[in-house]
């Protein structure tokens, strides 16, 4: 992780931690609630609840969120730094090794032993090139400003399907989809990859085949889209950990639930929803994210 955003943010929290105890610095100079107001002079009264105070007020409080938020960033930038040293350096490893195989016994491996290796190499490497992908979305989710508009769901649902024709093909999985999508507010690109990521885990962690229900709930004001699949289910534990930022991708997360949920959660909330799991071991899960029935502004998250 770029060590000068990491010093920044510090020295942004820094900085606001000093303005709001400067902003507030003349306030303790005031009794405490549980004085009487017959103690405090009429002045100091008025001043209290005049305009300025209150302003004052407001501002602080701002402060105060805006540190805990840069807080928060920090600590993801750290989780993030270790995420890319840890889960690149593994599939690197890997390929060294059967790097290091064939250099070592080139005159010895029988063909097909050889290209049992260069097979390995090359499926470590595309499982790095999806890890730098996924990094590269979530740093876009972060930073990227953008307009709602309205979402053509079908369409997208049909690109993310598309796109996991392969998989579907290899497991042999049925998808059940909606006739009618409810009109609903995002971002096309983005709502592609968490569908993508929703239907790709049903199939590979559902039942076998896998039997996967695609389905809608209005809700007030939002509209709550959900995938059903027929799997083993998650204990409460495993539900627990399924959406939290950067965990190793090999060995706190839940087995196929990691960076990805991560970025769905992200995008989701960036849109103004919210992610949800709901599982009982022997039941399967249903994995869901809402959206806005309606336009919103999508103000720095």
């Amino acid at each position: 992780m770029d060590t000068d955003l990491g010093n920044s943010s510090s020295a942004a929290i820094d900085l606001a931690s000093r303005t709001v105890s400067h902003a507030l610095v003349w306030s303790e100079t005031w009794p405490s609630p549980r004085q009487q107001p017959s103690s405090i002079p009429a002045t100091r009264r008025r001043a209290r609840h005049s305009p300025e105070w209150r302003t004052r007020e407001v501002e602080a409080e701002h402060l105060r969120e805006r540190i805990a938020a840069l807080e928060a960033q920090n600590q993801e930038l750290r989780a993030f730094a270790d995420t890319v040293a840890h889960d690149l350096k593994s599939p690197l490893h890997i390929m060294a090794g059967y790097a290091e195989v064939m250099q070592s016994y080139s005159s010895t491996l029988s063909a097909a032993e050889a290209q049992d290796c260069l097979g390995r190499i090359r499926r470590q490497a595309n499982k790095m090139n999806g890890m730098i992908d996924e990094l590269l979305l979530l740093a876009g989710v972060r930073q990227q400003e953008l307009e709602a508009c309205p979402l053509d769901m079908g369409s997208i649902v049909a690109e993310a399907t598309q796109r996991l024709a392969p998989t579907i093909q290899e497991y042999q999985a049925e998808i059940a989809l909606p006739q009618v999508w409810p009109l609903s507010w995002g971002y096309g690109p983005w709502i592609e990859e968490v569908w993508a990521n929703y239907l790709s885990n049903a199939i590979k962690y559902g039942g076998r085949p896998p039997l996967v229900q695609v389905g809608t709930t209005l809700l007030d004001g939002f509209v709550r889209f959900w995938v059903r699949d027929n799997g083993r289910g998650l204990t409460l534990d495993e539900r627990d950990r399924l959406f939290t930022p950067f965990v190793r991708l090999d060995q706190d997360r839940v087995e196929g639930h990691g960076l990805g949920l991560s970025i769905v959660k992200h995008i989701v909330e960036k849109l103004r929803g919210e992610v949800g799991i709901e599982s009982r071991l022997g039941q399967g899960s249903v994995f869901s994210f809402t959206l806005p029935a309606e336009k919103v502004f999508l103000a720095e998250y």
